[in-house]
């Protein structure tokens, strides 16, 4: 995915300085396709997804959430560490990964 900056470099080689298409293209190493694409484009391009898909983590997310709201509740010293939450996810037959557990969050 291209961010704002690219974009905008593609816009200014072809509109300002005049420069070809085909040469963005082999400059940036992106199909004429998409140079074309956000040459024409009028509206900022913006990608957000959805749904976050958490298959491993499926049955286990209500635990884990329950478990955050109390943790929060506690004095900041009191709170378990991310380490012990996964833990405690494991003890309750979860096996997926960490970082499954916690970027879904």
């Amino acid at each position: 995915m291209l961010i704002m900056e690219s974009i905008a470099k593609i816009r200014r080689r072809h509109l300002v300085h005049g420069e070809s298409v085909s040469t963005i293209a082999r400059d940036l190493n992106l199909s004429r396709n998409t140079v074309r694409k956000y040459i024409h484009c009028q509206v900022e391009v913006f990608y957000k997804r959805e749904y976050q898909p958490c298959p491993q983590l499926g049955n286990y997310q209500s635990i884990l959430e329950k478990w955050l709201e109390t943790e929060y509740l506690l004095p900041k010293f009191q709170r378990r560490t991310a380490q012990r939450l996964f833990e405690g996810l494991q003890a309750e037959g979860y096996r997926g990964a960490y970082d499954t557990a916690f970027n879904a969050l």
